[in-house]
């Protein structure tokens, strides 16, 4: 069986983390929502997103919305549905069969088949963090098989969830406390000495914890990521470096970001209030429903020394942010700057700068990145004036 997970009615509600990749890429818990539903429907997973990411949709068998996570009951009403049948929640279509896309004019026929259960769904970037914890003590079951490698002796564990440890992973002299939820190692990572994790976590493959870096749990970091200092509820897609001192903390962060020594960003109003964020789809600040909410970041974008952040701010694709004071909270993508005010970045230069980061990881930039940026830099231009 093929399915098709597409982005959805609400997509815009995601950016900027899903400006260079469809929603079925986002990382929560231990994968991305395309593992999570190739695993829960033993199918191999395609996508429907934007033509700028994807040139045409393949063909396919059943088509979900990628948002959606699976759950039995889902699972059940998903598995049931035949050619001519869509399955509707509060409205939305959540999956549907024998269609082409998402945009069929066919669906206006299907029979609406409602399911009562309710379906936990990523509509806004701090979904992805509010979530996490929850998802993350679920996915010890994925990893039970193939992830059961021993803690070398000089490391601490504490808990009554397990240290779930991959191959080739290094760790020495860090102490795991999983009183609360697991602590998932992925192959090749590296723990160093001094790290103090408590679960649940996940440490993606190849990814590096720093010396003494303090990570709370609810953390997960894809492939390729360097964490130091203190992180507290943080999502981090891949291939981004949080490396030195500093605090980071509800944070959704996407790919070959940086942010610099002791950058510093708030996840709660001085009020103890709930907390609002900008929205793409509204154009305006919208309540988060959270007390907490820190930096939401899209790919590409970059952090200078002692960088400090206010709450729940925003950051576009291609940034750059320097200079002492908080700079305001929504920065549209492709802007440099800080406290003092914002310009345009150099689209050559910043595609410069990302070719160099991509090669430190061993990653060529290719004609499709660079005309993924190229337009986003166009399409976002209004953005910035």
């Amino acid at each position: 069986m093929l399915v098709c997970l597409y982005d959805g009615p609400n997509r815009s509600d995601l950016l900027p983390l899903v400006y260079t990749r469809p929603v079925a890429d986002l990382l929560l818990g231990g994968m991305t929502l395309a593992k999570r539903w190739s695993l829960a429907l033993d199918a191999e997973v395609v996508v429907e997103t934007e033509t700028y990411l994807q040139e045409s949709t393949p063909s396919f068998d059943l088509a979900v919305m990628a948002g959606c996570l699976p759950n039995p009951r889902l699972l059940s009403a998903i598995k049931d549905l035949k050619d001519g049948l869509k399955l509707m929640q509060n409205g939305t279509m959540i999956a549907f069969c024998g269609a082409s896309s998402s945009t069929d004019k066919a669906l206006e026929t299907f029979e609406a088949i409602g399911i009562d259960a309710e379906t936990l769904l990523v509509r806004y970037p701090w979904d992805l963090f509010s979530k996490n914890a929850h998802v993350l003590v679920e996915d010890a079951s994925f990893f039970g098989a193939t992830h059961n490698n021993k803690l070398n002796e000089t490391n601490q564990q504490h808990g009554k969830y397990p240290v779930m440890i991959g191959a080739n992973v290094t760790s020495f002299a860090a102490v795991y406390n999983t009183q609360d939820g697991p602590i998932i190692i992925d192959d090749g990572a590296t723990v160093m000495e001094g790290a103090l994790l408590r679960g649940p976590i996940y440490i993606g493959k190849n990814s590096v914890i720093q010396m003494g870096a303090k990570i709370y749990g609810g953390t997960s970091l894809g492939p390729h990521c360097k964490a130091g200092g203190e992180l507290n509820n943080v999502v981090m897609l891949g291939n981004s470096n949080k490396g030195h001192d500093g605090f980071l903390g509800n944070a959704a962060i996407g790919e070959w970001c940086n942010l610099g020594a002791a950058t510093d960003a708030s996840n709660l109003k001085n009020d103890y209030g709930n907390t609002r964020a900008w929205n793409y789809t509204q154009q305006k600040f919208i309540s988060t429903g959270l007390q907490f909410c820190g930096l939401i970041m899209g790919d590409h974008s970059k952090t200078a020394i002692q960088t400090t952040l206010n709450t729940a701010t925003v950051v576009g694709v291609g940034c750059s942010i320097f200079s002492m004071g908080f700079p305001r909270t929504f920065i549209p993508s492709f802007s440099r700057g800080g406290s003092q005010g914002m310009t345009e970045n150099n689209l050559n230069k910043m595609l410069n700068t990302a070719a160099v980061v991509m090669a430190r990881r061993g990653q060529d930039m290719s004609a499709d990145d660079k005309a993924i940026l190229t337009h986003l830099f166009a399409a976002t231009k209004q953005l910035r004036h």
